[in-house]
């Protein structure tokens, strides 16, 4: 997902800075000597240099979600990785390059976050937000990075993105049910007795535990031996079935 990242800042920059694609190039490619002898016109730079995950937003458990054909499962949350860019700005002339770059700054300082309507792809549904920070200086040494690409001395921006890796590791939540409706009249003269309609919930508990609870927004029931369940309900409420066992161990590794 980090090209839908690098496209979501792109279209971050574009809007706030702003950098109106007729003027201002926006590049990813490492800034070395080679590549900057081919800028040719006003470019921004943001080279990704740096991934590590981020713990202090690391979340431990597991949470309910849907995939999109509808099945509830079982997922550790996404983990959040701090993307480190180099920004620099590049122009013929050295007070361009810095107004340029100060145009860059001023937007990061304004903007927290990347909003939606800068995510694309896929991006767009993953939550929380990329957030934005200018990087302190203990982070690392812009110098040593130069001097690994073998380029000239240059101002830029540490820049670090902090933002989430859908990743797709999951666990059924439940198995399908079977869904049966019948009707309970009470005894008494023809008549004159009421009647209930219930609806009766039954499946397959498949991976979960003997003695696990499977549950629904109004009942409960208990994993048989034999990995069945019945719960009975009000009509239209769905049976969630607990992780499997060592699943919550697995998610705080």
């Amino acid at each position: 997902m980090l090209h839908l990242l690098d496209e979501s800042l792109e279209a971050f920059l574009r809007a706030a800075v702003p950098l109106p694609e007729r003027d201002v190039d926006v590049s990813f490619d490492a800034p070395d000597r080679e590549w900057g002898s081919r800028v040719n016109r006003p470019t921004v730079n943001a080279y990704l240099w740096d991934l590590r995950r981020n713990a202090e937003e690391a979340d431990g458990g597991l949470e309910l979600r849907e995939t999109p054909d509808g099945r509830p499962v079982w997922m550790p949350p996404p983990p959040r990785m701090d993307c480190r860019y180099l920004v620099t700005a590049w122009t013929s002339e050295v007070r361009d390059e810095h107004a340029l770059l100060g145009a860059v700054l001023q937007a990061l300082l304004l903007a927290p976050r990347l909003e939606p309507e800068h995510l694309r792809g896929a991006y767009a549904g993953v939550r929380p937000l990329p957030h934005l920070r200018v990087a302190v200086p203990e982070r690392g040494n812009n110098p040593d990075l130069w001097s690994a690409l073998g380029g000239q001395l240059k101002p830029g921006l540490d820049l670090i993105v902090t933002a989430t890796v859908d990743a797709t590791l999951s666990w059924p939540a439940g198995p399908l049910t079977e869904r049966y409706e019948f009707t309970v009249r009470s005894t008494g003269s023809p008549g004159t007795g009421g009647e209930e309609t219930i609806a009766l919930l039954g499946g397959d508990a498949g991976p979960v535990e003997p003695g696990s609870i499977v549950t629904t927004g109004q009942a409960a029931a208990e994993v048989r031996p034999d990995g069945r369940y019945v719960v009975q309900d009000g009509t239209g409420s769905p049976v969630v079935a607990p992780p499997p066992a060592g699943a919550r161990s697995q998610s705080q590794d």
